[in-house]
């Protein structure tokens, strides 16, 4: 289980856009309205549509190669229109992290560099297709509820999976998971939860028996997440509103559900976190709580000993731009980008 970055990636979509506007100015509205028309016309990509494979650690039907001239953007041909519209933004977010210096430095400050380049590629493309201004003063005030998601998806031009990335922001913790009408995960985001990995059959879940059993909008309070080793996350109150007739949307929060008027965390839940899962924030690898947490910060320590203290000192860690070493703030002079070293 890779770490999800959920605050960090958005800052690097931000500069991912800017660095879009700086290279091609004005070309994000086209991007926006129709993203493979746009990249058919520019020079320095070339758009492959392609056979999906199911291979790679992409989170979407497509590769970046940087071995053609120019680097080519490949783009499974299965999907529907606006799905090849978010892989092909996926895609050039790669590009653009890759092939930009200052967005390739800041990979630098991260173990999981692949993890969080990927995260920032979901998110420079979902805020492609759905900028700030089209996100309802509803979500942004409550969180998103399933139907908000897909209300999301009709009224704009983006695919599931960007309505999900975008929805999944607002969250202040849970996972927006979009499944199949078998009700197998597909594709989720999450924040301070492990999510359903791709492929997982929720359909044992409450919540999902009974939006398949009925065909309509469900809500359940005791919904859970069926993890792949067979176990479940706690309990968790849940919506799930069908996006057409052949995919369903679930949203799991642990307290405040935006879809019920009071949604309280049950008595116990979440007091203990023993044998639980758990991802450390600094070296991204999943495991179960064994310890007791920090009596600092809080946080469950992984089995290298990494709690929240660490990955707290490590957010202040900088990059420097002559050796590239991440470093402690003390190993440079006042705001300076280069460390002491290298000065």
């Amino acid at each position: 289980m890779r770490r999800r970055f959920v605050e960090e990636a958005p800052q690097q979509a931000q500069a991912m856009l800017a660095a879009v506007e700086r290279i091609h100015p004005g070309s994000l509205a086209a991007l926006h309205e129709d993203p493979l028309t746009e990249l058919s016309c520019w020079s320095d990509v070339q758009i492959l549509m392609a056979p999906e494979d199911g291979e790679g650690r992409c989170s979407v039907a497509g590769s970046y190669i940087d071995r053609t001239d120019p680097p080519t953007l490949v783009v499974g041909t299965s999907r529907s229109y606006r799905r090849r519209g978010f892989t092909a933004l996926h895609e050039l977010g790669h590009h653009l992290q890759q092939t930009d210096p200052s967005l390739g430095q800041a990979l630098f400050a991260w173990q999981d560099s692949e993890a969080f380049e990927d995260a920032a590629c979901d998110a420079f493309a979902a805020r492609v297709l759905i900028p700030d201004s089209e996100i309802p003063a509803n979500v942004r005030l409550r969180g998103p509820s399933a139907t908000d998601v897909v209300e999301m998806f009709h009224y704009s031009q983006a695919s599931r999976e960007a309505c999900c990335v975008r929805a999944a922001e607002y969250l202040a913790s849970g996972a927006v998971v979009l499944l199949d009408g078998d009700g197998t995960a597909i594709f989720s985001v999450s924040r301070s939860l492990i999510p359903p990995a791709r492929g997982t059959d929720q359909s044992g879940n409450p919540l999902v028996e009974r939006a398949l059993r009925t065909g309509t909008t469900a809500q359940h309070d005791k919904a859970y997440v069926e993890y792949r080793s067979g176990k479940q996350s706690e309990l968790l109150y849940g919506q799930a509103a069908w996006c057409d007739e052949e995919y369903l949307v679930a949203v799991f929060v642990p307290d405040n559900a935006p879809w019920l008027r009071y949604s309280v965390p049950r008595p116990g839940t979440g007091a203990s976190l023993y044998d639980t899962p758990w991802v450390c924030e600094t070296c991204g690898e999943a495991f179960e709580v064994s310890t007791a947490p920090c009596e600092q910060c809080g946080v469950a320590a992984c089995p290298d000993g990494h709690c929240g203290c660490v990955s707290a000192r490590m957010s202040k860690d900088r990059v420097c731009d002559r050796c590239f070493l991440v470093l402690a703030p003390s190993r440079f002079d006042g705001t300076s980008g280069t460390c002491r070293d290298c000065a």
